[in-house]
């Protein structure tokens, strides 16, 4: 055989080889986040769904990408029985599959994955310690940890000041620690380090200042004078705000000349003033009161209503006089129906005249009042005293607007849990117990929601035994029949945990079936990036929404807003340097609508102020009430949906009121 035939019949045959053997598997080695991506939706829909069993079949997947998204998705899902599976994939040979592994297993909770923590903590990239996983595995740890795990975070001093990313997950897992009520005195000098040296990023001393704000009073003491200082140099006032309710606490009085300082200081932010006046509450009352009484007339309504606050919690009877000429002064509505709240709470019985004056004005107030904020605040008023029963059901209770019928139910709460209702002849006593019974069998026949549940507290603070009134306590129990479920979860639970303390049985909540898909047809429609103008009477504010974080809360709060559902709500709750909250169909805070949502809980941080969050009755019951934070607020972190952010008008957003309104909020693409 030649050989050119031979050279033929070899080349031939290796062809035949080639051809048999299949071809090599490129290692797939990124993660993409692709909400476009079939098989990555599907996951999500999983995790919406809350199906376990289906989310754990890409835990192993191929694709980091999909292990990625099964791994994330137990972040909302927390399901104790995937621990074992998660923590496997902290050996992932992909970054971010690790380090959202670290993430989701604090997200859950369980000490099962403390050992498994622990271990890649101390043997996986030891040389580069600077990097988000061993920051996810150092929170996780103070979320999931005991005292022992504390102790070694908190004694750590390895860490370099360029290590920031190490850093921030020790401040964060100290910060963990303290939330749960675990602390150590070296985790709290860590702190006070962080606090007191310029070297440390903004990021990481706000973690400091809000775990400094919580700690426990002794470790305070030990630090008080280093704290003002580190107060009085600090130019961040989210960071000032913290570390004036800390040292607040200690009521020393040479921390009480800084704190009045920074109290007239006109270059301070306002929201350190506040703060500053909400830790007056700790010193003695003749020391302040001065400061105070000057702050009910600063310029910033929210200033003066911390003032206002102040007198309410930590008011004198024989100072009464001075606050009734304050509160007839030209104030805003919120500061003055403050000041009358202080005025009922504080009036001594011997100041009849007082008393009987101002009991007028209240009742003039709320019949002349065309907003049902500010008439709902005087019937809480009537709150305070035991002979109010029949204005409080007149006047509150059988007003037209809900709000007012709610604060009715507030008032008698605060009128119940009076020691002085406990005092009141016999013969009253028997008649008002009769007249409260009467009030409450009217509210659970009503099947109302707001007012069921805002009833509920009456039964928790009374000291008046009036269960006695009722015939039998069927006429509570039965109340759940009325009440719409998913709608009225909130309502539904309180009333079976009520149930559960009058017949002395474990009170298990009710959890909300799954009922309200991802609307995947609308979130294909929204623009690459997707922003919403908010137009409210006091101006305008703009959020920037992350449809890719949260996209079932993304595509329920625009189909809400493409129907006008927001257009005319009230912001119904604002919390003095905290948040703003809106959407409540009725303007109480306990409206909802005929379906929920799933909360939505990624690694996203409330870590500065202008985030916004979905407002909740508990996981998973998510429906059209949103907030927009005033400051960093991480004690939500992993428990709110985070699912936007304010990226122009923060200065509205800090002058919004209560009984501000929404005008309209358009979707748009810039």
């Amino acid at each position: 055989m030649s050989s050119k035939k031979i050279y033929y019949i070899i080349s031939f045959l290796l062809v035949v080889v080639a051809s048999c053997v299949p071809p090599e598997k490129k290692e797939i080695t990124e993660v993409r986040i692709d909400l476009q991506d079939s098989i990555y939706r599907r996951i999500v829909d999983f995790q919406d769904k809350r199906l376990t069993d289906s989310l754990l079949k890409y835990i192993d997947d191929e694709d980091p990408t999909y292990r990625y998204a099964s791994v994330l998705a137990f972040a909302s899902v927390q399901d104790t029985a995937a621990v074992d599976s998660i923590a496997g994939r902290l050996r992932d040979k992909i970054s971010e599959v690790r380090t959202i592994a670290a993430y989701t297993l604090g997200q859950i909770g369980s000490s099962k994955a403390v050992d498994s923590l622990t271990a890649v903590f101390n043997k996986i990239d030891t040389l580069n310690p600077n990097t988000l996983f061993h920051a996810n595995i150092l929170e996780a740890i103070g979320k999931t940890g005991d005292l022992k795990h504390l102790e070694y975070i908190a004694s750590v001093k390895s860490y370099r000041p360029t290590d920031t990313l190490l850093l921030l997950g020790q401040a964060r897992a100290l910060y963990r620690y303290i939330v749960r009520g675990m602390s150590v005195p070296q985790g709290t000098a860590k702190m006070v380090d962080f606090l007191k040296s310029s070297i440390y990023p903004k990021d990481l001393k706000y973690i400091a200042s809000a775990y400094i704000m919580r700690a426990n009073l002794d470790d305070l003491n030990k630090y008080k004078f280093t704290l003002s200082k580190a107060m009085l140099k600090e130019d961040d006032p989210f960071i000032k705000m913290n570390v004036a309710i800390a040292i607040g606490k200690t009521g020393d009085k040479d921390i009480l000349v800084d704190l009045k300082k920074q109290l007239e200081d006109d270059d301070v932010d306002d929201k350190v003033k506040i703060n500053i006046l909400k830790a007056f509450g700790n010193f003695e009352y003749i020391d302040v009161v001065q400061d105070v009484l000057k702050f009910l007339e600063y310029p910033n309504p929210k200033v003066s209503l911390a003032a206002a606050d102040y007198l309410f919690n930590y008011g004198q009877p024989n100072d009464v006089i001075i606050y009734r000429k304050y509160a007839k002064k030209e104030l805003p509505w919120q500061v003055k129906a403050r000041l009358y709240n202080a005025l009922m709470k504080k009036v001594p019985v011997y100041f009849s005249k007082t008393k009987a004056a101002t009991l007028w004005e209240i009742k003039k107030k709320i019949n002349t009042s065309q907003n049902p904020y500010e008439k709902a605040e005087y019937i809480k008023a009537l709150g305070y005293d035991v002979n109010s029963f029949k204005d409080i059901y007149e006047l509150g209770f059988k007003a037209p607007e809900i709000i007012a019928r709610v604060a009715s139910m507030e008032a008698i709460a605060t009128l119940v849990s009076l020691d002085k209702v406990t005092k009141i002849p016999k013969w009253k006593k028997e008649r008002l117990k009769k007249d409260i019974a009467n009030m409450l069998t009217e509210v659970f026949h009503s099947g109302e929601p707001d007012l069921i549940a805002s009833s509920i507290d009456i039964f928790e603070k009374t000291k008046l035994d009036f269960l006695d009134q009722f015939e039998n306590l069927d006429v509570i129990f039965s109340a759940k029949k009325k009440l719409r479920l998913p709608r009225d979860i909130e309502a539904y639970n309180l009333l079976l945990k009520l149930e559960s303390k009058l017949k002395h049985t474990k009170y298990t909540p009710v959890k909300v079936k799954y009922n309200h898909p991802i609307n995947w047809e609308l979130f294909d429609r929204l623009p690459e990036e997707v922003f919403a103008n908010i137009k409210t009477n006091k101006g305008d504010f703009k959020l920037k929404l992350f449809k890719e974080h949260a996209p079932g809360t993304v595509v329920n709060f625009v189909d809400l807003a493409n129907k006008n559902f927001f257009d005319g709500k009230f912001f119904h709750r604002v919390v003095l340097n905290f948040v703003i909250q809106t959407g409540c169909p009725h303007g109480t805070g306990w409206g909802s609508l005929d379906y929920t949502i799933r909360s939505e809980l990624g690694p996203a941080y409330y870590d500065d102020a202008g985030y916004v969050g979905m407002a909740s009755a508990g996981k998973d019951t998510e429906s059209s009430q949103w907030f927009v934070t005033l400051v960093p607020t991480p004690h939500l972190d992993g428990r709110y949906t985070l699912f936007g952010k304010v990226v122009d008008g923060m200065d509205v957003v800090n002058d919004i009121e209560l009984s501000d309104i929404i005008k309209s909020v358009e979707i748009t693409d810039k």
